[in-house]
C-alpha cells in the first residue's frame, strides 16, 4: 500500500534524524558550563546595525559589559533611517571601548550587511573578532568562556547557538522548527574529525581568530551572500580553520521576529539563498520538509480510516518521534514546554511554504530586497560561495599534518 510505504519511508528518515540529533547533544558542548579563560586574549566586538533603535542599546550595553580586560566594540552603523546612529554615538560618548562608524553610501558589488561587518572587521584590532548582530544579547561571562572553549581545543573558530526568545507558542513551535531543519545542515558531531564534510555558521555568535579571518579575506568573499554567517563558517572550514560549536543556553538570546506571522515573512529573504538560488533544489528541499511534517500523520490517519491499524503504526510511531524531537528542541532552543511537538505539522507546513515562496517571490522579481535594497538575482549567483565547491582533498577539514 502506497500509505504503508510512506510511512515506513518517513520512519526510517526520522530514525536518521534522532540517531543524528543523539550524536549532536553528546557532542554540543553547554556554554555555562565552561571553564572562562583565565588570561584571556584582547576581542573586537563587530556588529552591524541598521535601523535597530529598538534593541540596540540593549545589545550594545550588553557587550560592553563582558568579562574581558582588552575589548573594543565596532559599531557600524550602516545608512540607518532611525535613530540607531545617534543612540550609538551616545553611548560611545560614555565608553571610549566603543568605536561608531556610520556609512553614508553602500559600494557596487557588496550587500549593505556585509560592507558593514568587513569595515567594522578592518577597523577592529583584537587578536579575536567577534561577528554578533545588533539584536542580541550577550551575558558578561559569554565571550570569556567562549575563548576558553576555544583556546583549550586550538580552535579557530567558534559558532554559538543562541537562546530564541519566543513567547506565543505558535512562534516558538516555528523557530524551533527551523532549529530541528538547521540541526540537519550543521553536523555538529563532525565538526572535529579532519576529512569530513560539516561547518557551522551562526549570525548571533560568530566567534573567529583575527589571523583566519584575515587569511580567508574576511568578508569580502562574502560580498554577495545573503547568508553570510553560514557561509563564513563554510569558507573558514574548507580554507582548513578547526571549528567548534557550543549551545549558548541563556548566555546569548535574540528575539528573531515579533510573532509568528513576521517569523515566517522574515525567513522568506533567507530560504532561497540558503538553497543557492537554485529552484529545483529550493523545491526539493520544500518537499522534504512537508513529508516529515504532514506525511506521517496523514499517512496514519489514512491508513485507520482504511480500517488496518497495524499498517498505520509505523506512520504513527514516525509521528510520535517528529513531535518528540520537536518538542525536545523547543525546550532547549527556546525555553519551552515540549508541548510546541504537536505544533509539528503545522510549523513544518509553514517552512515549506516559506522555501517555496522564497523562491516564487526572489524569481518572479529577478532580485532579493534585503532591508530596502535590491540585489539582482544574477548578481547573487554570481557572488556565491558554493558548497558544492568543496576542495576535493586536505580542506575538507583540517590540511593533512595540520591543526588537530
Amino acid at each position: 500500500m502506497v500509505l504503508f510505504t510512506i510511512g515506513t519511508v518517513v520512519l526510517a528518515a526520522w530514525v536518521g534524524l534522532l540517531r543524528q540529533a543523539l550524536a549532536t547533544e553528546r557532542h554540543l558542548v553547554r556554554l555555562p558550563e565552561v571553564a572562562p579563560d583565565p588570561d584571556p586574549p584582547s576581542v573586537s566586538v563587530v556588529v552591524p546595525c541598521r535601523n535597530e533603535a529598538p534593541c540596540v542599546e540593549a545589545a550594545v550595553r550588553s557587550l560592553l559589559a563582558q568579562d574581558l580586560p582588552a575589548l573594543e566594540v565596532v559599531a557600524v552603523d550602516d545608512r540607518s533611517e532611525d535613530a540607531t546612529g545617534a543612540l550609538l554615538d551616545r553611548l560611545a560618548a560614555g565608553d571610549p571601548r566603543l568605536t561608531v562608524v556610520h556609512l553614508a553610501a553602500l559600494p557596487a558589488g557588496w550587500l549593505g550587511k556585509n560592507h558593514a561587518l568587513q569595515v567594522g572587521g578592518e577597523r577592529a584590532r583584537g587578536e579575536w573578532l567577534h561577528f554578533t548582530d545588533g539584536d542580541v544579547v550577550t551575558a558578561p561571562d559569554a565571550l570569556r568562556r567562549a575563548l576558553g572553549f576555544a583556546r583549550a581545543r586550538g580552535l579557530g573558530h567558534v559558532a554559538a547557538a543562541p537562546r530564541f526568545v519566543a513567547p506565543g507558542l505558535l512562534e516558538r513551535a516555528f523557530v524551533s522548527a527551523f532549529a530541528v531543519v538547521a540541526s540537519a545542515v550543521f553536523r555538529v558531531a563532525d565538526l572535529p574529525r579532519a576529512g569530513t564534510r560539516g561547518f557551522i555558521g551562526v549570525g548571533a555568535f560568530n566567534l573567529v581568530r583575527r589571523a583566519d579571518w584575515l587569511r580567508v579575506g574576511g568578508h569580502s568573499k562574502l560580498r554577495f551572500e545573503v547568508v553570510d554567517d553560514v557561509k563564513l563558517g563554510l569558507l573558514l572550514r574548507r580554507s582548513g580553520v578547526p571549528q567548534g560549536a557550543v549551545s549558548a543556553g541563556e548566555l546569548v538570546s535574540v528575539r528573531w521576529q515579533h510573532g509568528f506571522v513576521p517569523s515566517v515573512l522574515g525567513l522568506v529573504k533567507n530560504a532561497f539563498a540558503a538553497c543557492e538560488y537554485r529552484l529545483g533544489l529550493a523545491l526539493l528541499a520544500a518537499a522534504v520538509v512537508a513529508g516529515l511534517g504532514a506525511g506521517p500523520l496523514a499517512a496514519a490517519l489514512g491508513l485507520l480510516a482504511a480500517g488496518h491499524p497495524l499498517a498505520a503504526l509505523p506512520a504513527a510511531l514516525a509521528a510520535l518521534l517528529a513531535a518528540a524531537i520537536h518538542g525536545t528542541t523547543a525546550r532547549r532552543v527556546a525555553g519551552g514546554s515540549g508541548a510546541e511537538g504537536l505544533l509539528w505539522p503545522l510549523v513544518a507546513l509553514a517552512l515549506a511554504g516559506v522555501i517555496v515562496g522564497s523562491a516564487v517571490v526572489a524569481v518572479a522579481r529577478g532580485a532579493v530586497v534585503w532591508r530596502g535594497t535590491r540585489y539582482p538575482l544574477p548578481a547573487l549567483r554570481r557572488g556565491l560561495v558554493r558548497r558544492r565547491d568543496w576542495p576535493a582533498s586536505g580542506a575538507a577539514g583540517w590540511p593533512a599534518g595540520g591543526r588537530k
